[in-house]
């Protein structure tokens, strides 16, 4: 069942405001981290307004928390999960913004091109990240729980990735300060994003007590 086939019949303002924001969310998102992470590792020309970009980002959280709260003030008992998930949704959403500006300043900080082997590795990390996008609006504008579950366990498989690249950036002694900051930097950062959109996929395959969980801890749960 999609997110958004919780209502039967007509749907509330709520909801259709919802399905188009958090999209456009998810679609900016997407344009910002591509902009920001060519800037930092392909050394490309930042030609994108990352902070206009942000600012409409945030202008659409603020909206939908303040319609999620005349929404629950009128009808308290309709929809009350919904509603919840979507505060989530919003917050995990607005938090890409902030971390794509965060990887164009951490490019700005660079004393020299971004080459060699130390960058392919994040290249690839930023490739998996940008699949990511595409398969978390699949899992949650259209439902699919499968596509949810495979992001959220790709996830966990980048961020093992990163912690090991992290753990050999700090045995290279053949490198300056400035390129074990700033390839330091990228590669957490960019875990951070995939961390958001993961916690996005949580919403359309978990309760709400159980979103931001790793997707094997209800298996684990099982054994016990």
């Amino acid at each position: 069942m999609g997110f958004f086939d919780l209502f039967k019949g007509e749907q509330p303002p709520l909801v259709e405001q919802a399905f188009d924001d958090v999209q456009e969310m998810l679609r900016t998102g997407h344009e910002m981290f591509a902009a920001a992470t060519g800037y930092l590792l392909d050394n490309e020309i930042l030609d994108v307004d990352l902070s206009l970009l942000d600012e409409d980002v945030n202008r659409r959280e603020q909206n939908l928390r303040r319609l999620v709260l005349e929404h629950l003030t009128i009808d308290p008992n309709r929809e009350l999960v919904f509603s919840l998930k979507l505060i989530s949704i919003v917050h995990e959403a607005e938090r890409v913004g902030d971390l794509c500006k965060s990887l164009a300043k951490t490019a700005d900080l660079a004393k020299q091109q971004r080459m060699g082997d130390l960058v392919l590795p994040l290249r690839d990390v930023r490739d998996r990240i940008v699949t990511m996008f595409a398969t978390v609006r699949k899992g949650f504008i259209e439902g699919d729980e499968q596509a949810a579950r495979t992001l959220m366990q790709n996830h966990e498989q980048l961020k093992g990735d990163v912690t090991n690249y992290l753990k050999k950036l700090a045995d290279r002694e053949d490198i300056t300060p400035n390129e074990a900051l700033v390839y330091g930097m990228a590669a957490r950062l960019m875990s951070r994003v995939s961390s958001h959109l993961a916690n996005i996929a949580s919403t359309v395959c978990s309760s709400f007590d159980k979103i931001r969980r790793s997707p094997t801890w209800a298996e684990e749960e099982k054994a016990f």
